[in-house]
């Protein structure tokens, strides 16, 4: 047999070429190594499919067919490869015919994989696409299989839509967790409200700090706010200017206006998007006097006033 020929190979030439190995030839001669005790092959075999599986050059429904060998056959490493690599593409693989042949046995450490990456919804759903007619199922496997699931992980959406119409949990306890994601987005609210408050209620500009920079001026506020308008004035209305609005959050610097024609001066309003600021900065990139027939783009010496920064 093809087996019995690979196993003469490794006999007597001390290696294998798996690249034409098939699934199922290749979990025969795992079989067939450890029963003869060939452990230096069953490890080469294993490394092979952590290779496989890390390459992603596997069909999903291989995958399927070796975990449940694996499992059946308690190879513990290949069972942890395979375990692995079906939580990390759980989405794509419980949806295949093939998923539901999956063992109770293979399905319970699917479920009790304590290394998951899979949401709990993506895990839910992979167990209702399993346990469809899957009439040979006990109760008493089925109740200790909803026992993986912890529904506070569950979104209030997921919750609603997908949990509580498949009818595997009890509506009250649904319920229980809905009423504590409620009430946690109270909180949320609430909290939100408080600082949205505390922002409007007044924010502290510092008088406008020293810049080396000679066409910018710079301000700092008290602390970290939410700010989406700030406010300030030209006070030679004597020249037109362009100008750029950067601010600084405490870890990096965005650049929220840029006002390209040179022909602001007086007041300035700027809105944008509510963002959190601790630093502004007004840059002139040009100017010009009110009555220049053309735009020049030679920097004047400026000076701001009434700087104030706001949440509206």
């Amino acid at each position: 047999s093809e087996i019995f020929k690979l196993i003469l190979n490794f006999v007597w030439e001390g290696e294998i070429c798996f690249s034409d190995v098939d699934i199922q030839s290749l979990l025969d001669l795992l079989e067939t190594a450890r029963f003869l005790c060939f452990d230096r092959l069953v490890e080469g075999i294993e490394d092979h499919l952590e290779i496989i599986l890390d390459m992603k050059i596997i069909e999903f429904k291989d995958c399927l067919f070796a975990f449940n060998f694996v499992i059946l056959n308690k190879f513990t490493k290949a069972s942890g490869l395979l375990l692995s690599f079906i939580d990390q593409n759980l989405d794509n693989i419980s949806g295949l015919p093939e998923f539901a042949d999956l063992s109770e046995t293979s399905i319970q450490n699917l479920l009790n994989f304590e290394e998951r990456i899979s949401t709990e919804i993506s895990l839910f759903s992979a167990f209702i696409n399993w346990i469809a007619n899957k009439e040979t199922v006990s109760e008493e496997v089925k109740t200790e299989m909803l026992g993986c699931f912890d529904l506070e992980r569950f979104d209030r959406t997921d919750l609603v839509d997908k949990v509580r119409k498949s009818k595997m949990f009890d509506a009250n306890k649904i319920c229980d967790v809905l009423e504590k994601h409620m009430e946690k987005l109270q909180e949320e609210v609430k909290s939100n409200k408080k600082i949205i408050d505390e922002t409007k209620s007044g924010i502290v500009v510092s008088n406008a700090l020293f810049s080396p920079v000679f066409a910018t001026k710079a301000w700092r506020l008290d602390q970290t706010h939410f700010v989406n308008k700030v406010e300030f004035t030209f006070d030679n209305s004597r020249y037109l200017y362009s100008y750029v609005v950067n601010v600084w959050d405490g870890v990096n610097w965005a650049n929220i206006i840029e006002c390209k024609e040179v022909e602001h001066t007086g007041n300035q309003v700027v809105h944008f998007e509510r963002m959190k600021i601790r630093k502004l900065h007004v840059t002139i990139t040009g100017s010009r006097t009110d009555d220049s027939p053309s735009a020049s783009y030679i920097l004047h010496r400026f000076s701001v006033s009434n700087f104030s920064a706001s949440l509206i």
